[in-house]
């Protein structure tokens, strides 16, 4: 078994983390979830289906 005798050498780990692309992710769930909503609000404002407010 080999012995490691410079710890301070060591380099490791990734420059994107698991976290970081799950907050992406995230994100872009997030607004193709609105943009489908506008869309659809669009949508029914145009073919004048609307639900009344009163």
């Amino acid at each position: 078994m080999r012995k490691i005798e410079d710890l301070d050498s060591l380099v490791g780990g990734a420059t994107i983390s698991g976290t970081l692309i799950n907050s992406f992710t995230g994100i872009i769930k997030v607004l193709m979830d609105a943009g489908r909503s506008v869309g659809s609000a669009i949508r029914r404002i145009s073919e004048n289906k609307v639900c009344p407010l009163e």
